[in-house]
């Protein structure tokens, strides 16, 4: 169906108040240079875009740039996607595509009224039918379809990003977000309420937004604006909507609040609002912990391409593993963030101390030289996870240049070479073989990573390993005269087992 009029608008009490402007009047509204947005805009008309605008051309319909791609310009910054929005249905693009010889793929967007286009068969464009939400639930929307763009404009998040711009480089904004860009502001279209409820993840987008656009902060309160404020109280009376919304989604979100630009500042505002219970944070995340944590980060020119991955940001708000698990539940990590997350929450404490403690830089290389070495055969993503707890305790500039290049060698002996040389029969194998390893690999840390399988196979260092596991089944195979710390460790073995039987 095709909605035409603007009563919807009246019912949501939006009234857009369109300013038409061309390009480069609108980039002096946002303190932008007029030269390098212009010579942005021209940059993105490759020959196939400019094919797409004359198939729309053509057929008599409208096409224009949408949201994001709109506000990154105005910014001076190049979009690197490129939304379109038209006037045509996804019914007429479709007969209009075909008619033009033009392939379609994804066809997933049609209900939606996405159609995506291949031009030239190197570019793929999607555009997107004007719409309306008709009926909304927090997390999802039934649309209707419309050739009015005030109509479409409406239903957008927030004011920067419901501005459109036709191929000519005019500008269309209804709701003043090109003042609200170059004040550096941070608004919903119309009713933030209204607004969150309409899409409850829009809460996340508001936060996520904020710290990319505003230059103030919203905590503590006393500092934030009165439009920030009237928004913040809109969070708070809405934050539980969150609780329906997907925890993956929430985590897409969150993880680029914490990437982005004074993620403490919005995490302890979000907190605030009584947001963080909903997304598998903790009440009161360490919010401080955070704020030590980006202070560490480093600021050298050479050190910049190193940042840490949004899980060690996450870590620092968690303050035992109970929290890490309690937020897994909700926001489903990877494997990999998973391991980030264990790994620092597990190391943490050790890696601060030595820097409390004044460590020489020579241990502290040792204890991330063993974190890499004495894990790494058991997970090869270890070295990666040693680098984000660096960048965790702020020791990058220091040790982050060695250790990235440091490869811990490959252990020289294992199960095989271990039962050949010593000739041992061990019952049941697997974890006390496991056991006899991990204790080799200690004497291998010892030597700095130097000693070869010989000298880890040695008489002496056998008998100081099998000595050293107790309580275990061990004996000497091929000996008849045995070996005396074997056999107490055998006997001990069965004195345990016909304890344990009586």
């Amino acid at each position: 169906m095709l909605h035409r009029c603007l009563s919807g608008l009246a019912k949501r009490s939006i009234i857009p108040r369109l300013v038409v402007m061309q390009l480069d009047e609108a980039t002096s509204a946002t303190s932008s240079s007029n030269t390098d947005v212009r010579d942005r805009f021209k940059s993105l008309f490759t020959p196939n875009l400019q094919q797409l605008s004359s198939i729309f051309a053509k057929h008599g319909f409208e096409l224009r740039l949408a949201g994001g791609a709109v506000r990154d310009l105005l910014m001076s910054k190049t979009p690197h996607d490129l939304d379109f929005a038209t006037t045509a249905t996804p019914e007429e693009m479709v007969s209009m595509f075909n008619a033009e010889g033009v392939r379609m793929i994804n066809s997933n967007g049609l209900a939606h009224g996405t159609v995506t286009a291949r031009i030239g068969d190197a570019e793929n464009f999607e555009v997107t039918t004007l719409r309306i939400d008709r009926v909304t639930n927090g997390r999802h929307a039934i649309v209707e379809f419309t050739r009015d763009w005030a109509l479409d404009a409406s239903r957008r998040d927030l004011t920067i990003n419901a501005m459109f711009l036709d191929l000519e480089g005019q500008l269309y904004d209804y709701f003043n977000g090109r003042y609200d860009l170059a004040t550096r502001r941070v608004r919903f279209v119309g009713d933030a309420g209204d607004r969150i409820r309409e899409d409850y993840l829009r809460i996340l987008r508001y936060f996520r937004f904020h710290g990319r656009i505003a230059e103030r902060r919203l905590m503590p309160s006393s500092v934030a604006d009165d439009a920030d404020k009237e928004t913040l109280a809109a969070v708070a009376q809405n934050a539980t909507g969150l609780g329906g919304i997907a925890g993956e989604r929430i985590w897409v979100e969150l993880k680029q609040i914490l990437a982005g630009r004074r993620p403490d500042d919005l995490i302890e505002a979000m907190a605030s609002c009584g947001v963080c219970t909903f997304i598998g944070l903790p009440a009161e995340p360490n919010v401080q912990e955070l704020s030590v944590v980006l202070n560490r980060l480093p600021l050298t020119p050479t050190m910049s391409e190193y940042r840490p991955v949004p899980a060690v940001f996450l870590a620092a708000l968690l303050r035992s593993n109970d929290e890490l698990e309690t937020a897994h539940a909700r926001l489903k990590f990877s494997n990999e963030e998973l391991g980030v997350l264990r790994f620092v929450l597990e190391h943490r404490g050790a890696a601060l101390a030595l820097v409390d403690n004044s460590a020489s830089v020579e241990e502290q290389r040792d204890f991330y030289q063993d974190l890499a070495a004495l894990t790494s055969g058991k997970d090869p993503r270890t070295k990666q996870r040693v680098v984000q707890l660096l960048l965790y305790t702020g020791q990058a500039a220091t040790l982050l240049p060695t250790i990235s290049q440091w490869w811990p060698p490959k252990f020289p002996v294992n199960g095989h070479s271990i039962l050949s040389n010593w000739r041992l029969s061990i019952a049941g194998k697997g974890p006390i073989l496991g056991q006899i390893i991990d204790l080799l690999r200690l004497e291998w840390r010892d030597s700095r990573y130097t000693a070869d399988e010989a000298t880890l196979l040695r008489e002496e260092v056998r008998v100081r390993v099998l000595t050293q596991l107790g309580q275990s089944t061990v004996k000497r195979s091929n000996d008849s005269s045995g070996d005396s710390t074997c056999d107490a460790i055998d006997r001990s073995d069965k004195t345990k087992k016909k304890s344990k039987n009586k």
